[in-house]
């Protein structure tokens, strides 16, 4: 009897846990499963046409647009450094003083050869004009009054006057160009800044002897804005003209520049090219770009290196899928799809670039067509599957 009972409530158990099985599979799962067919679970999306403007990478270094190396014009002690070392700049702001005596000394000097010379000038016209008077009178006068050798005489010293005075006159133009040196040597005992930007440390300082031939006083560098130099390969800078022409546009207005920092980061401003070398490397096939940024935080300094990422102002719009849907074999690249009775069906598909976790389709697609992105490697040709909605490609 106890084993007839317990029998009989195995029995119920077991219907109750079939029937509770049956309550949490799909209808569609029990209907396939009623034929001796599993359905198989996937995630679907559609495949649609996206923004797909993957950016190409290059390494590029930072460089300056202006530096200037602050050079002495004259020769001098270093009398006063007028500057904070590592400070801005303006251009025209005072940076170093030279002693001046010497040069002071010197043009008062020039400037009194200046006075002399221009008073012989002056005594130079008044012998000319005594020798033209003379000279006058002795034409004048009657040709018995006056002998051969007295009018030679006064024909020599008229020569000879306007010879003088024209010596005079070529010392004293003499005597003004010593004198605008003097004033080109007293002017640059003040050194200044030829441009603005920011000023490292100081090369000389005060009580050394410095002179054009020595070494540099201290360098001023512009930073902002900053120029970043990378080369592109030939097909890159191909690739670049043709989708400016066939936009209509010019190449900076058809590209994008931005920079990822050293440290990951992406940096806020935008770049525009400046120029472009106008000779392609024969030994390397490229073509150097200068891309100037905005650099208003000095994040970007001279000589760093940096990421370079480059792509199209305004794409054009292309089908993608996402990664995952593709499914790449010996026969190429296949994409699962649907159906609208949920059956699964393999599709060779040609494919392009991935970015962003999506792939470029380039034919066996069309828009709108579900496509498996999830769970594709358990299914066979005509497979039934249970659908779930997962994200398309962005």
């Amino acid at each position: 009897m106890r084993k007839t009972v317990s029998c009989v409530v195995f029995g119920v158990a077991m219907a109750a846990l079939g029937w509770f099985g049956r309550q949490l599979v799909p209808a569609s799962a029990q209907a396939h499963s009623s034929k001796g067919e599993e359905a198989v679970s996937v995630v679907v999306t559609t495949a649609r046409t996206v923004e797909f403007n993957p950016p190409t990478e290059y390494v590029g270094h930072v460089e300056p647009e202006e530096a200037t190396d602050i050079l002495p014009q004259i020769d001098g002690y270093i009398k006063k450094v007028c500057f904070a070392e590592g400070a801005k700049v303006s251009a025209g702001d005072l940076l170093f003083e030279i002693d001046r005596e010497q040069y002071d000394a010197s043009r008062n000097l020039r400037y009194s050869e200046v006075r002399s010379a221009e008073a012989k000038v002056e005594v130079a016209k008044a012998d000319l004009e005594r020798a033209e008077r003379y000279y006058r009178r002795l034409t004048a006068a009657d040709d018995r009054g006056i002998t051969a050798t007295e009018l030679d005489n006064a024909e020599m010293s008229l020569s000879s006057a306007k010879a003088t005075l024209n010596s005079a006159v070529a010392a004293v133009e003499q005597a003004k160009a010593a004198a605008a040196i003097a004033d080109f040597n007293l002017k640059h005992t003040k050194v200044f800044s030829p441009i603005s930007g920011r000023i490292g440390r100081a090369l000389q300082h005060v009580g050394d002897y410095v002179s054009p031939s020595k070494s540099a006083l201290a360098r001023v560098v512009k930073l902002d804005p900053i120029r970043v130099v990378f080369p592109i390969t030939d097909r890159d800078y191909d690739a670049w003209q043709s989708a400016a022409e066939r936009r209509g546009t010019e190449l900076n207005a058809s590209r994008r520049f931005r920079i990822r920092l050293p440290n990951g980061e992406e940096y806020a401003e935008r770049g525009a090219i400046e120029f472009g070398d106008n000779e392609m490397s024969r030994e390397t096939g490229t073509l150097v770009m200068y891309v100037s940024f905005p650099n208003p935080s000095r994040r970007l300094v001279p000589n760093a290196f940096v990421r370079v990422l480059s792509d199209e102002a305004n794409p054009p719009r292309a089908l993608a899928v996402p990664s995952g849907a593709v499914v790449l074999g010996d026969d190429g690249a296949r994409v699962w799809t649907v159906d609208g009775g949920n059956r699964a069906h393999s599709v060779p598909v040609e494919v392009g670039k991935t970015w962003n976790g999506a792939t470029l389709v380039k034919s066996g697609l069309s828009e709108g067509d579900r496509i498996v992105c999830s769970g594709a490697f358990k299914l066979k040709e005509g497979a039934a599957v249970v659908c779930r909605e997962g994200n398309e490609a962005r």
